[in-house]
């Protein structure tokens, strides 16, 4: 997942843009469809940026989280040696672009259809099913905030 929309004031530090008001409202809308489609993290690996860890505080998920300054602004390779660390049945990762598309890109069997999946806009949600027996991914669920009813 990418964080949700955030602020940029010229000469603010990049880490420490806040969310706005909608991009608050959009992780609340995000927090209700994971858990209208029954997506329940069991870890999550969110970046030490203030945008990303406010997402992950509206998500309101109930499991471990660490938040790592090597996911901020990371190149997709250091995404997935993080991923590769964690073992868990449901693993979150919220991070930023353009280092979190990248991956997402890389990692999708099959690309969603849906026509942001390349722009990976703020709240852009890929969910994946990694089968470690036959080393397979499979997109399940690719979902941005505009598609979530107002």
């Amino acid at each position: 997942m990418r964080h949700t929309e955030a602020a940029w004031e010229y000469g603010q530090e990049d880490r420490a843009r806040q969310l706005t008001e909608k991009g608050k409202r959009q992780a609340l809308d995000l927090a209700i469809w994971l858990s209208a489609q029954s997506y329940h993290p069991t870890q999550a690996l969110v970046s030490d940026a203030t945008r990303t860890q406010q997402t992950f505080l509206a998500l309101n998920q109930k499991c471990p989280v660490s938040a790592l300054p090597k996911l901020y602004l990371a190149e997709p390779e250091i995404l997935l040696l993080e991923i590769q660390k964690v073992e868990t049945e449901c693993l979150l990762v919220l991070a930023h672009n353009p280092g979190l598309a990248e991956l997402a890109t890389k990692m999708a069997s099959e690309s969603p259809s849906h026509h942001q999946f390349f722009n990976y806009p703020p709240g852009a949600t890929l969910v994946l099913e990694y089968n470690k027996k036959f080393d397979k991914i499979k997109v399940f669920d690719f979902i941005t905030p505009d598609d979530l009813p107002l």
